[in-house]
């Protein structure tokens, strides 16, 4: 194979890992971004109140396990405004997109956020006082929600892989243990 050939297949193989490897990355459905793109467009607020500076969900500094719990509750927060705007809406297209999107929210939590740990609690106080009613606050989570969902999803699955490989382990333990 000439030099050529193997700089060509090695591009070709950078380029298939780099496009593997990002979309890995993203778990947010093209239906989930679409509907949370109508509805920033129904809700929408100013820039101004958008780019205050003040974001509904502060980033945090907790360890993995913490933010298990804490992205509970940041998902319950969005629950509660998602059912507020479902409350305050006629429009039957934009409940149907807010039925879908709590819908998938209501999954992700059921399937891998489900203790609170009191240690968090400051924290948690915060996120429980959200006005889930304002429109400013609704038009920012809006916005905030496409990064706030994406790390959900990306700690849910580090959560559940990390198990398994304790699963994994115990197992090759007690087959090794059997076997000796």
């Amino acid at each position: 194979m000439d030099v050529l050939s193997r700089a060509v297949m090695c591009f070709c193989l950078m380029g298939w890992m780099t496009l593997g490897w990002s979309n890995a990355a993203q778990y947010t459905s093209i239906t989930m971004k679409s509907n949370i793109d109508k509805l920033k467009v129904h809700y929408k607020i100013s820039k101004d109140q958008l780019f205050n500076g003040n974001p509904v969900f502060p980033k945090d500094t907790f360890e993995d396990s913490e933010r298990r719990v804490l992205m509970s509750v940041v998902l319950d927060v969005y629950l509660s405004i998602f059912s507020q705007m479902l409350n305050q809406t006629g429009d039957q297209e934009v409940r149907e997109r807010l039925d879908q999107v709590k819908g998938k929210v209501q999954e992700t939590q059921k399937h891998y956020f489900l203790g609170r740990i009191p240690e968090l609690r400051t924290h948690l106080q915060n996120l429980w006082a959200i006005k889930t009613s304002d429109p400013t606050v609704q038009g920012k989570a809006l916005s905030e929600f496409i990064t706030i969902y994406e790390k959900a999803s990306k700690l849910a699955l580090k959560f559940h892989l990390k198990k398994d490989n304790r699963r994994k382990r115990r197992q090759a333990q007690r087959l090794k243990s059997s076997i000796m």
